[in-house]
């Protein structure tokens, strides 16, 4: 029996109807806690708008999208929110008419600030914040440690491609483009080469045709871990079930995922 909406958080029959395949999957308990739940996403880029898209379908209570940037020619490529002739819209503000009639029952709102302009007040209205943090920091592993030596030969190849884009967004401060392909490639090599033997890597772990893959968001590798990624903030929302430990590794060319524990040695 399903409870009418009450001010004692039970839940609507219409809520009810919409949400009755993960009601049965984790149960009302559940519901009612990812029903309760605001959620902050910054960035809404390919990634973003998947994570955003398993987030309103879940039906958290609301979803607010901050995002400063301003639609570029790319972004549609693997940004299904946007619609065509977006490009120099702000990039949130552009995602919201179809984010929000994904579902009507969650309050999907923009915000265009960019967040290192927010006070630290702006955060505690959020349940959940999902924010893509420091890469380096989350990623710097000593690997002269014998235990990680021992575990190197487990670690997958995609920890250290990351380390190379990270190396080549501090030198560039941008991303590989496809207008300078060659340009870029070439210095992603020596990147690659410089880094891994930085860390005592031998550089053929990261086979040289990873130079293909650094070019732009692949909507499908998109769908995956932002499906993955909107996972473990349902779990966290709905107190169901433990999050991954700790790192999720997608190599879209393999179509398979990993999950490393990764931390300082």
């Amino acid at each position: 029996m399903v409870e009418k909406e009450e001010a004692g958080g039970g839940i609507s029959e219409e809520e009810a109807a919409q949400y009755d395949r993960q009601i049965r999957l984790w149960g009302l308990e559940a519901q009612k806690r990812l029903r309760a739940s605001q959620v902050l996403l910054v960035g809404m880029k390919g990634l973003g708008a998947e994570i955003a898209k398993n987030l309103i379908l879940a039906g958290v209570k609301g979803l607010t999208m901050l995002d400063h940037e301003q639609v570029s020619p790319e972004d549609p490529g693997a940004q299904f929110l946007i619609r065509t002739g977006s490009v120099g819209r702000n990039r949130a503000e552009a995602s919201l008419e179809r984010a929000q009639n994904l579902n009507p029952m969650v309050d999907v709102k923009v915000d265009t600030e960019n967040i290192e302009k927010k006070p630290e007040s702006f955060f505690t209205q959020f349940d959940a914040k999902v924010v893509f943090c420091s890469v380096k920091e989350a990623l710097e592993v000593d690997w002269s440690s014998d235990k990680a030596k021992a575990a190197l030969k487990r670690t997958t190849p995609d920890y250290f491609l990351l380390q190379v884009l990270l190396k080549f967004r501090t030198d560039k401060g941008r991303d590989p483009s496809s207008d300078t392909f060659g340009e870029d490639s070439e210095l992603l090599l020596q990147i690659r080469n410089d880094v891994l033997d930085a860390l005592g890597v031998d550089p053929d772990l990261l086979p040289e045709d990873f130079v293909r893959y650094c070019f732009s968001e692949m909507a499908p590798v998109c769908a995956v871990v932002g499906g993955i990624l909107a996972q473990e903030i349902v779990k966290a929302l709905s107190q169901r079930d433990p999050p991954h430990n700790n790192f999720f590794f997608f190599d879209g060319m393999k179509g398979n995922g990993i999950v490393e524990c990764l931390g300082p040695n």
